[in-house]
This record gives structure tokens, sequence and C-alpha cells, in this order.
């Protein structure tokens, strides 16, 4: 199997922290017309990565388009002292319900060891995070592995959740432990804080499907649901929030009543339950997030989806003197892009100018930023859980430029 995807990813080396706030000012309509700007293509929004403890998983991410070039690849290799490893029940899950190609890595102890001084599980995570991290077209991350050794799993979950922050165009799929019973669910798993519980999302309870043979075999849930994500996304968009049936289940392993999924839901967990004629379905899609702009996992997956595409798509202004002119073009760009969303339906607002604003000119380009080849883009997105804009900024620098 080959090692690599069909087409190489694309390495983007500009920057772009978030600009925190909300503003209300109407995007210039002028700036709409998109007459002889760079056309900007939305990125994938369901390319998954998984990374787990099994022997024989990759040490450097492998793209896996199709379950039987996974099981080739990689089932073969499983041994009695890998049967607690969940790798396998995830990817296929994932496949089932709709998942498209995916990337897998393996997070090697002794090769962490051998890099960073420490011979443990959250160093192995880290590392594999590091070179995920030059594969931007990734947008969910999975650790189907994360409660193998429970001592090492908060550990692990806050990587993932600051590896997913940082880059600002993913999520971490995680999931709580084996055994956990509704009445014992109590407070936020994780103790992640603000801006990183924003780019996680946890499922619950634990899922039983069949092997060949029909052994019965209890996996966690966060497989299924990238798999589920990614099939809201062809279907419905990346807008919406990724509920529905899960295929390939037989039950789950506790049965929720409605009040227990409602009190599962106020701890920031999402819940799944058997509805007659439907099979077993997410109930919820949410973040971690306290705060209400962002605790909903389709406006934060809407936001990465805009940001990267924006981002991706305006690469090019590093290479270009900071002129009137090019912060027009930056604008017609972006502009005609988050108009095709808004038309599509994933921005509310009866006009373009409720549903988006974008900034690109001097009032956000100070001679400093000229002189030193920096270019700042604002944009503002209307979400159906604010009255306002969530905005964020997109920075090209000249000393980070593309090669």
């Amino acid at each position: 199997m080959s090692q690599q995807q069909p087409n190489p990813p694309r390495i983007i080396s500009t920057a772009g922290p978030f600009g925190p706030g909300v503003r209300f000012r109407e995007a210039d309509g002028a700036r709409g017309s998109g007459l002889g700007a760079p056309v900007i293509r939305g990125v994938h929004t369901s390319i998954a990565a998984f990374v787990g403890d099994a022997r024989g998983l990759p040490g450097r991410p492998a793209y896996v388009r199709h379950p039987q070039e996974f099981i080739e690849a990689f089932s073969h290799r499983r041994t009695r002292e890998d049967a607690r490893s969940h790798v396998h029940d995830a990817v296929l899950g994932h496949f089932r319900n709709g998942g498209g190609g995916v990337w897998v890595i393996g997070a090697d102890e002794g090769a962490a060891a051998g890099t960073a001084g420490e011979g443990d599980r959250v160093a192995a995570y880290r590392s594999a995070l590091a070179r995920l991290a030059r594969l931007p077209e990734i947008t969910l991350v999975v650790a189907p592995d994360l409660w193998r050794v429970p001592a090492d799993t908060d550990g692990i979950a806050r990587e993932i959740a600051g590896h997913c922050a940082r880059l600002g165009d993913r999520v971490g799929l995680l999931h709580t432990r084996q055994g956990l019973a509704p009445a014992d669910v109590r407070g936020r798993p994780f103790e992640l804080a603000e801006p990183e519980a924003q780019f996680v999302a946890v499922h619950y309870p634990w899922l039983t499907v069949t092997e060949p043979g029909g052994a019965e075999r209890l996996v966690p849930p966060s497989g299924h649901v990238s798999g589920l994500c990614c099939r809201v996304d062809t279907e419905r968009g990346v807008h919406a929030a990724p509920v529905g049936a899960l295929v390939g289940v037989v039950k789950q392993e506790w049965e929720l009543t409605d009040q227990e999924q409602g009190a599962i839901a106020e701890q920031g967990l999402n819940g799944t339950g058997f509805v007659a004629g439907q099979g077993i379905r997410v109930s919820t899609a949410r973040t971690l997030s306290t705060e209400s702009g962002w605790s909903a996992l389709a406006v934060r997956r809407l936001v990465n989806h805009a940001r990267a595409s924006l981002r991706q798509g305006t690469w090019w202004a590093a290479h270009e003197s900071n002129t009137a002119p090019l912060r027009a073009l930056v604008c017609q760009s972006a502009t005609a892009f988050l108009r095709g969303l808004w038309r599509q339906g994933a921005l509310p607002g009866a006009s373009a100018a409720e549903a988006f604003e974008v900034v690109c000119d001097e009032t956000n380009n100070s001679a400093q930023d000229t002189a030193r080849g920096r270019l700042n883009l604002d944009v503002g997105l209307a979400t159906v859980r604010s009255a306002g804009f969530v905005t964020f900024r997109i920075q090209h620098d000249a000393g980070h430029r593309t090669p």
C-alpha cells in the first residue's frame, strides 16, 4: 500500500491567530463583485486521522482509501497483545458509517523516547500529532485507544485538544471510558480549558458491534461518529449538526432514558439512544466548551472550514506587496467564497451583509504591517447561536511564505 495520499497535501505556512470579539460592520458590497479575483475553493470538510496503540501501525501517517486496504495492510498484524486496541474497530466503523479515506498513524512509545526524552504514551501521542500537523487537510482527529491506560487519558486528551486548537482547522472526537454508568457521569471530562474545549467533542456510551462469526464486541463510539460526520457533510453540509443513525451497531452499553440523556448533555457530552424504526442515533452534537457561541459542534466545524479555506485560498497574497489593489483582490475573493456559503444555507441572514463581513483595507492593515510585509484579513461569520459575528483573523506574513 502506498504510504502517501494520491494528491500530496499542500503545506500552509501562513500564520493566522484568532481575533476574538464581535463586530457588526456591514460588508462593502462593491468588494463582492469578484471580478478578476482568484477563486477560493472550499477545502475538504471530512478527512479523519486515527491515532492508536495497535502494533504494526505506521510511524508516519499512511493514507487508507477503503476498508479492504486497511484490513490487508494492518489487520493481519493484530496479536493477542493488541486485543485491547480499538483502532481496527474504529476505522471500520468510520467507513461503514459513510466516511471516506483516512490517515492512520501509530503512537510508538519507543520512538517518542528517542526523540522527546520521554518513554510514555503521552509523549508518543504528542509525537504522532506533530506528524499529523503537517497534513492541513485533516479535519477530524480520533483516538480509539484513548482509555487503554486510564492514567494517561487526560494527558492524551489535552494533547489532542491543544493540537486542534493550535491549528484551528480540525476537531478531536473523543469518548468516555468503558463501563461508565449514566449516574457516574459528573462534570466535563478531561479538565479542558478554553479555547481548547471548543475543539473537542465527547461521545457516550460505548457501542456493541458484531465481529465475523457473530461474536459481540464493545467498541468506543468515536470511529462510528467520525463516519457519521462525513456522511452528514456529504448529505447536508459541514454547517449541519452531525446527528443521526449509526450503522453496524447492535446495541449500546447503557440504554439511556430521556432524563439521563438530558443530564449527560448538561455535562457537555453527546449521548446516543435507541429510536424505534431508526436504530441507535447520535442525539446531540456539541463541544466541551462552556461558551454558548462555541458549544455547537457544527458552528466549530463551519468556522474551521471557512478559516482553512480562506487561509489556503489567499496564501498567494504572501508573495505580493501589501497595496490597496492587493487588499481589494483579497476582499473580492473572500467575499465571493463566503457569499457561496451563504447561498448554500451555511450562514444565516436575509442578506449577505447580515451573514458575514470581510475587512481587508487600511483600517486593519497599518503602515507598520505594510512595511513588514504582513497582510491582515478579518472575517466575521453569523452563527445560529449568536446575534452577532464570530470573528477571526487570517494573517499572511512575508517571512512565512509558501515555497
